[in-house]
């Protein structure tokens, strides 16, 4: 059967996503949406636009019913009714369609009868007649379920045509909290949208049936129902765009994509100045883009340390990494300031399109740093020998850490290139039953909301990198399996022939787990720290430092003056926790001058309880010493601006220091000059107390919140809270 003719066809799309009564349905928006853009599509559908009419919150059942009949009194070859949302059942068991103002298990005549949807669909003369319904049980206990009603099937038959319901009889269809569409509006979409395979000609209802059956119950979804009335199997709507897809990447692949996104993204930064342009950067100590990458993050590493400009010039010009005769003073000068600008508004890593989604952390300009010199060791180990990258880690980039050198161990070169594919091992189970049971655990028994959990505590976006999302989403929906299995098995009466079922389904289970360690284990420290479980206060930390970043970049600062009034003060730069202390006569400018030479101060804190008012951060020197500074730095745990200042401070658990000097000259001019910058370590201890205290007094200014619900949201209260706050202020002195 052929595709409908355009001009005797009529579609009604009807979806309810906003109600009373009822759980809200977000996604039916968007099956509305994409569903008309299928039909009017000339590759799809192929109908004129006025040829289907789309039917969003309905107000009353008329609205519903009227759209329907004038469908059918116009179609002459093909009509096409669909209906997403809430569904109600009367005492008597008839089916009924919930509007925005329909109350759950009452005055059904608010509701549409599906028995009058169904009426108004028989009266047309159309000889082919489709009803599509994804549609939900009322009073549903859990937020994102939907279903049918008992009987679904016995009600929905439609003389010479065919019917579609998104799940069996009392049985629930999932709706995602968070996707994009419903489970089973969205398989259709994509079977329209990319085709069926092995299907010649125009996509018939039957295969469409089969394609999305098989996706939905290969990912433990509930499976759809079709009821067809003489050749109603046969009707086609939409033209097949399946094309032959290319292999799918590995995660290695993946992993290799995000690296180069990585670089292209820094190098964004700076794609006006020719200092790291083509033929700028010698190719023998690797490619010159991550070379020019690393180079980048090295400069605003330097920054986070309070470096001045001059430094990090000269460090550059020393370095073997450029060609001959290498770019002079001012072309050094236009890339440092070039990167400094990036840095100062966004910490390389957050407002820049290109990098949005690579999971890099703004306050953490060393994880970027450490991510890519690992990288580069694990390129460099595949073209010359471990002691000679060893060296070159330490002579051209200072680099000590053990993290970069277990890079170079034993560890199997690329674990993640034989990563296998656990769905297609269920699949390949020779007892179904098996294959069943394991979709069944990965989905419906916990598997589904374990990935939601999963992606919505990523400490930051990481949608571009799409190999620690699959195989985090593994690991979430893995670990959640397990445990459902382990709940099933210690059910099953002794002697079940289920039992063997079970086992085997949890050793499959298993065996990914394994392979996942053994891929974790092979990557980078830094991408084994966006994979890691996150606890109920991180994931409300990472929430609370994403507001406050946001709060950041609407450029709302404030800048301070030094003198006369204080000793310290407290404040942030760019992304950064940043500290200032004025020195007001030449032994206080002496005694900063050996703490900047010797290196070190040490830090304490004071609060009385978690719930006290301040927290006194305390800056001096280690023992008696002779420098004998003491800075104190107060934050009022009352102010939103001071305690996510604090919050920053315990997440990057570093803290630069800049040493101020005043002049007044014979006109009274007053001249404030940086004597020096101190870069401090926290130390793990120190930082998760101030964690524990910042979060806390985070709690109290903002009761009830929570964690975000997905990537890239904040914390609203907060952000009503930092907008009536004072400014922040800006304490980095200008180098």
């Amino acid at each position: 059967m052929g595709l409908p003719d355009a001009e005797g066809t009529r579609v009604v799309l009807i979806g309810a996503d906003e109600y009373q009564g009822f759980p809200d349905l977000p996604a039916v928006r968007n099956n509305l949406t994409m569903l008309a853009e299928l039909f009017t599509s000339p590759d799809a559908g192929c109908l004129p636009v006025g040829h289907c009419v789309t039917v969003r919150n309905p107000a009353a059942r008329d609205d519903v019913l009227d759209a329907v009949y004038q469908a059918a009194s116009e179609a002459t070859d093909t009509l096409v009714v669909y209906f997403a949302g809430h569904g109600m059942l009367s005492p008597e068991g008839s089916l009924y369609l919930a509007l925005a103002h329909s109350e759950p298990g009452r005055r059904f005549y608010k509701s549409v009868a599906y028995n009058d949807l169904r009426t108004g669909v028989l009266d047309s003369v159309a000889p082919r007649k489709v009803v599509i319904l994804d549609c939900c049980y009322s009073g549903a206990a859990l937020e994102g379920y939907m279903g049918g009603p008992d009987e679904f099937a016995d009600q929905t038959a439609i003389e010479g045509g065919y019917v579609m319901t998104a799940s069996a009889a009392r049985q629930a269809a999932v709706a995602p909290v968070g996707a994009r569409f419903t489970a089973f509006t969205g398989e259709l979409v994509k079977a329209v949208s990319e085709g069926v395979p092995d299907v010649s000609g125009p996509l018939d209802m039957n295969s469409l049936f089969r394609h999305v059956s098989r996706q939905l119950g290969s990912k433990g979804m509930p499976v759809p129902r079709q009821r067809s009335d003489d050749q109603g199997h046969a009707i086609a709507l939409f033209r097949n765009k399946w094309k032959q897809p290319r292999e799918e990447p590995t995660l290695a692949t993946l992993r290799e994509e995000w690296f180069r996104a990585i670089q292209v993204g820094l190098l964004w930064h700076v794609r006006d100045v020719p200092t790291l342009g083509k033929g700028r950067l010698r190719t023998d100590f690797g490619e010159p883009r991550l070379i020019g990458s690393l180079l980048i993050a090295r400069i605003a590493v330097r920054f986070a340390r309070g470096e001045s400009r001059g430094s990090i010039r000269d460090w550059l010009a020393a370095s073997p990494f450029f060609t001959a005769p290498g770019p002079d003073g001012d072309e050094l000068n236009e890339l440092i300031a070039k990167i400094q600008f990036g840095f100062e508004h966004d910490g390389l890593a957050t407002t820049v399109v290109v990098l949005d989604g690579l999971g890099l952390l703004p306050w953490s300009p060393e994880s970027t740093d450490m991510l890519l010199i690992e990288y580069w060791a694990a390129q460099r180990g595949r073209t010359v020998p471990r002691t000679r990258v060893e060296r070159e880690l330490r002579e051209l980039w200072h680099s000590t850490d053990s993290r970069v050198h277990a890079a170079l161990s034993d560890l199997p070169s690329s674990p993640l290139e034989a990563y296998p594919d656990l769905w297609e091992k269920l699949k390949g189970e020779p007892d179904f039953r098996v294959g069943n049971a394991g979709a069944m655990a990965l989905g419906q028994l916990g598997g589904v909301s374990a990935w939601d959990r999963w992606m919505s505590t990523r400490p930051w976006n990481i949608l571009k990198a799409r190999h620690l999302v699959s195989l985090g989403g593994d690991l979430a929906r893995c670990q959640a399996a397990q445990r459902a299995l382990g709940r099933l098995l210690d059910q099953a009466p002794s002697g079940d022939e289920l039992v063997g079922v079970l086992e085997r389904a949890a050793e499959i289970v298993q065996e990914q787990l394994e392979h996942i360690v053994l891929a974790v284990e092979g990557m980078s420290a830094i991408e084994s720290e966006l994979l890691r479980e996150r606890s109920q206060d991180e994931h409300f930390q990472d929430g609370c430092l994403f507001t406050f970043e946001q709060h950041l970049l609407e450029r709302r600062y404030q800048s301070f003056t030094p003198f006369p009034e204080h000793a310290t003060t407290h404040g942030i730069w760019g992304p950064l926790p940043w500290w200032s202390i004025a020195l007001h006569d030449e032994r206080e400018r002496r005694a900063a001058q050996e703490i900047l030479a010797r290196g070190g101060m040490q830090l304490a804190i004071t609060a009385k309880s978690r719930d006290a008012d301040e927290l006194v951060i305390t800056c001096q020197e280690p023992g008696p010493g002779p420098a004998r500074i003491t800075a104190r730095l107060r934050f009022d745990l009352h102010d939103a601006v001071h305690t996510c200042e604090l919050l920053l401070l315990a997440r990057r658990q570093k803290v630069a220091v800049d040493f101020l000097t005043e002049h007044i000259d014979e006109w009274d001019d007053r001249e404030v000059s940086l004597i020096g910058t101190l870069p401090i370590d926290l130390g793990g201890d120190l930082g998760a107390t101030l964690a524990d205290i910042a979060t806390h007094a985070l709690r109290r200014l903002t009761p009830g919140a929570a964690g975000p619900g997905f990537h890239l949201e904040g914390v609203p209260s907060l952000e009503r809270l930092l907008k009536s706050s004072r400014l922040p202020q800006i304490c980095r002195h200008p180098r």
